[in-house]
Order: structure tokens, then sequence, then C-alpha cells
């Protein structure tokens, strides 16, 4: 863009200020393609697509319009609001969840108790199967060696006796797989709980805990655009459940490569990083939102909501972000594996 001269800023300034003077009539400024600045008491309709300015009888600003957009323009921005939607629907999901943690629990010794607790209860549903199997497993040996007497001396095996054995050895099996079944389910309760410590520390930090995320405003349009003015929507879409892992896991990775700040949400439908300590910082949430006919993994990130934040989330560095997460994980997903 060609800077104005202080003098030509001083002529029109006085130029507004004197033939304004008196008149309803409005003042715009703006900027054309080659970076001309333009004063018109009328907007052109070749040049209503480009952003200005609205100005009072002293030349300051006092309303800004926005260009006329472009097809493609409103598209991208509609998207972008729906996959908002969808995405503060699943936070809200997880923020319920939160709650409902902190309701539940006053402390991490009372999640370790309550696991305990349940802990404990299946390994007495255990035991129980597991005498029950041995008592089982005792009448089929008794079975099995009335069965060989018998052979031995020639006799045929009584239907009844071959039945009582085929049913024991059924029971033993059901047995058995139900104590696979509550080892399994030790096992994702144990996960399960672990997950929950995990988020109750997260959840309970005073300077990136829980507090500050009910906070969060929408990003501003600026932050939305590439440096060309066209809608950066930063959206995957995937089909089948194997892609969409393998997306999911390219999205992890693409995070964990653009920001220092650990991950306050990881699992298989947000990550999050933590809550910015400042606002010179910004908080990445990647969401898989699910549809009836595929999944989207969105990319959003979300910035203090004052100017500096702002600010910030409008910037190349946040821009860059947002533009390169569809190529890399496409790129991620066209490759071998």
């Amino acid at each position: 863009m060609t800077p104005l001269t202080g003098f030509r800023v001083a002529w029109i300034t006085f130029a507004v200020a004197v033939y304004g003077a008196g008149s309803d009539a409005a003042t715009y400024r703006w900027v054309d393609e080659k970076g001309a600045v333009h004063y018109s008491d009328r907007v052109p309709p070749e040049e209503a697509k480009h952003r200005r300015s609205k100005l009072d009888a002293q030349g300051h600003e006092v309303e800004v319009l926005e260009g006329a957009k472009s097809p493609e323009q409103i598209e991208g921005e509609n998207q972008l609001k729906q996959l908002r939607l969808d995405q503060e629907r699943i936070l809200a999901g997880q923020r319920d969840r939160d709650l409902a943690l902190l309701r539940t629990y006053r402390s991490e010794e009372e999640i370790n108790l309550a696991l305990q607790g349940k802990l404990n209860m299946l390994d007495s549903l255990i035991k129980v199967t597991e005498a029950n199997k041995q008592r089982q497993q005792a009448l089929l040996d008794g079975q099995e060696k009335r069965a060989a007497d018998l052979e031995k001396k020639g006799q045929a095996l009584p239907k009844s006796l071959r039945d009582t054995m085929e049913a024991a050895r059924r029971q033993i099996a059901g047995h058995e797989a139900k104590i696979k079944r509550i080892e399994a389910e030790k096992a994702s309760i144990s996960d399960s709980f672990a997950k929950d410590i995990a988020r109750f520390k997260a959840i309970n930090d005073p300077k990136r805990g829980l507090r500050w995320h009910q906070t969060w405003i929408e990003s501003p349009n600026s932050a939305d655009k590439s440096d060309t003015g066209n809608i950066i929507v930063s959206a995957v879409s995937c089909s089948a459940g194997a892609m969409c892992d393998k997306a999911w896991s390219l999205a992890r990775a693409y995070l964990l490569e653009h920001t220092d700040a650990p991950l306050s949400i990881d699992n298989d439908k947000i990550l999050q990083t933590a809550a910015p300590r400042d606002e010179r910082e910004f908080t990445t949430t990647v969401t898989r939102i699910t549809r009836k006919t595929e999944s989207v993994i969105f990319l959003d990130i979300r910035c203090r909501p004052s100017t500096v934040g702002e600010t910030l989330c409008a910037s190349p560095e946040v821009r860059q972000i947002r533009a390169g997460f569809k190529p890399y994980v496409e790129a991620g997903l066209a490759g071998p594996g």
C-alpha cells in the first residue's frame, strides 16, 4: 500500500471538515487492490467489495463497513459457523462431564477410594466365579474317572453320563469366559478412573483449569481469513473408521508440533491445549465431529477476550497454523500406511 503523505492527510481532513460541514452526506474511505486510498460521499458499485470506513465531519472513523462478500466467502463463513456450533456442542458435553466429576468427588483420594471399591467388588465376583468353576471341575473329574473305568471294562457310557460331562464342560467354559470379562472390565475401569484423575487435576488447576475455559468468546472474523481475504476452514472429512483414526493421529501430531502448551484434554473426540497463562498465548482445539455419512476433524484457535488476544488470533503465526492443518492431514492420509 502506498502511504499518504502528511500533506495529503492534512488536506483530506481539512476537505472533509469544510465540505462535509453542514451536510448530512457521509464520507467513506477505502483502499483498492493497488493500495490507493479513496475518499468519497458515495461508493461506486465496483468498489463495494472493499472494506470501508465511514467518517464524520472531522474525518474521524465512526463506522466500519465490510465489503461485499463473494459466494465462496459466504459459503466458507457458513461452513465455519456450523463447524464451530458442532465443536461447541462437543465441548459443552465435556464441560458437563467435568462439572459432574467435580460434583462427585472432592479430591483425588476420593476417586482412588471409589476405584478401589469397584475393583474389590469385581475381585470378589471373580473369587465366587472361580469357586464355582472349581466345583464344576471337581464334578467333571469324578465323571471322567467313572467314564474311564467303564471304558476299561468295555462297557458303553450311559447317555446321562455323557450329557452330565458335557454340561459340566459348558459351565466351566462359561465361568472362564466370565472371569475374562470381569478382568477386562477391571482394566477398563482402571483406565477410565486414570483418565478421571488426570482430568480432575486439569480442571482444578487454578491457572489453566475449567474456570477460564468458561469465559471463551468466539474468535474474531479477521482470525478466520488468509492474507488474500479468503476464509480459512481448518477441517478434514473422512468416512471410514480406520481412515478417521489415522486422521485423528495426524491431527494430534500436528497439534503437538505447533504448540508448546501441554494437552489438557486428550481423548478420542477432543484434543485441547491448556488455557493460556496470559494474552500472548492461545488455545488450540481439535474436535472429531460425527455426522450421518462422515466425520469431520476440525481445528480451531481461540485467544483471550481482549484487544491483544484478538490481534494474536489474527496474526500470521495463527493464520499459518490454521492454513497448514488440512494439507498436513491430507498428505498424511495419502501416504503409505
